[in-house]
């Protein structure tokens, strides 16, 4: 080779180079952030004994004359390396929020803001004052965490959150503290005692333009099991919306319902109807498909998850099936499944069993709702309360509350399968979110 080719290749190859970084410069690498959420010190475990207060509980709750959770809470913010899907700390948020029962969480879709829930009875150590829902801008730079305002959540021990794609509204789904109430009535002139428990709620708040929350413009109360008929009351577990956002939905974990109320972004009222499934089961936490007109749930009480089609003209749903999370012949631990996820593909699903601390996948039938089992896979840590996908799907996380740490599995996207690659310790790690900045 001669000295002049060589001098053509350096210079073609260094205004190559220049070209490249040049373009860098206009158009900056986005980076990918996850947010994880911690309990307090005192909050209830969540673990396989969930609902032992009540079933269908998120389990321990500190009710009427319980230990409210002190410190140690707040959130964590994390740095995905997308080459390996490990997790490197950045930044926590500080001490203003040290007091945080991190349950339910999301980010909006832009990656600007992020909502959190204050699972407690007694917000500001207020007797019935109920949870919180917490506003927090995100740094477009650091990825950190500046809070903006709180709210009463109009109910007790939150435990979920969401924001629709405009920003411009937050739903949140209230569990009630598993406190029971006795009242005495009257009967055909006979005094009675009747033992009640407080409300499960849906709370709607409007969204500023910066982020913070106005107060709840509307909340939807949901119906009491009547005294006469035994089991526990009514429990708000999540809310999510279909894939229209023309609808949302919520589940009743306590008195085995679902809700759906009709949503536009506009809306200042929460209208809808409640559909019952069957009794004992406990629908929990609920994951809408991104294409097809099926949505799916965890059981809390019978170690299953269900799918159900939803119209999304008449807001309907129906039932399809419902299979088992644990195979034919287990005898460990109590399972009480806790967190469902969809891979952003649409094609398959994950519960978590907690018990047995495994995570259940299923492939779906996109032209009929219907799941057949493929794997189950150990978390790698004891308690999965929470888990989420980043959202590209080659990555899968799982938060280990009992063991206090975040598990990062490798995804194959076309078979459903899941490796664990790495793990970060983090005390109390309940739920995590991500953000595209």
């Amino acid at each position: 080779m001669s000295n002049e080719t060589s001098r053509r290749e350096f210079l073609a190859l260094s205004g190559a180079a220049l070209a490249a970084a040049n373009l860098g410069a206009q158009t900056p690498q986005r980076r990918l952030f996850a947010y994880v959420g911690r309990r307090t010190r005192g909050g209830f475990p969540g673990g396989a004994g969930a609902g032992a207060a009540r079933p269908g509980g998120p389990g321990g709750v500190p009710g009427a004359g319980g230990r409210p959770p002190t410190g140690g809470g707040g959130i964590t913010v994390f740095r995905v390396n997308m080459i390996d899907g490990s997790l490197t700390e950045v930044s926590r948020t500080g001490p203003e929020v040290d007091d945080l029962n991190c349950d339910g969480m999301c980010t909006s879709a832009d990656g600007r803001l992020l909502y959190a829930v204050n699972q407690v009875p007694s917000l500001g150590g207020k007797p019935g004052a109920g949870g919180g829902v917490v506003a927090f801008a995100i740094d477009r730079d650091a990825g950190s965490l500046k809070h903006l305002n709180t709210q009463p959540s109009m109910g007790a021990m939150p435990t979920g959150v969401i924001i629709d794609r405009t920003n411009s509204r937050v739903l949140v789904a209230n569990h009630g503290a598993v406190a029971t109430i006795v009242t005495v009535v009257k009967r055909n002139g006979v005094p009675v005692v009747e033992s009640l428990t407080d409300d499960g709620t849906v709370s709607m708040y409007p969204v500023k333009s910066d982020g913070s929350l106005e107060p709840a413009c509307d909340v939807s109360v949901f119906a009491r099991r009547p005294p006469s008929e035994p089991g526990p009351g009514a429990a708000a577990h999540q809310v999510i919306f279909d894939r229209t956002e023309r609808w949302a939905i919520a589940s009743d974990n306590g008195y085995d319902h679902l809700y759906i109320y009709r949503f536009s972004a506009r809306a200042r009222t929460l209208e809808g109807k409640a559909y019952p499934t069957p009794p004992g089961k406990a629908p929990r936490h609920l994951v809408f498909h991104p294409r097809a007109p099926y949505f799916f749930f965890t059981n809390e009480r019978e170690a299953s998850v269900s799918s159900y089609s939803f119209d999304s003209n008449t807001g309907e749903p129906r039932a399809v099936q419902t299979i088992p999370t644990i195979p034919d012949g287990y005898s460990g631990p109590r399972v009480a499944p806790s967190n469902i996820q969809m891979h952003p593909n649409g094609r398959f699903i994950y519960a978590a069993n907690r018990g047995d601390d495994s995570i259940a996948i299923f492939s779906i039938d996109e032209g009929s709702g219907r799941m057949t089992p493929v794997s189950t896979v150990k978390t790698g840590g004891r308690g999965p309360r929470e888990m989420n996908f980043e959202p590209s799907g080659k990555y899968f996380y799982v938060c280990n509350q009992q063991s206090g740490d975040v598990t990062t599995f490798a995804v194959d996207g076309n078979s459903g399968h899941i490796t664990n690659r790495s793990k970060v310790d983090l005390p109390q790690a309940g739920v995590i979110s991500f953000a595209v900045i």
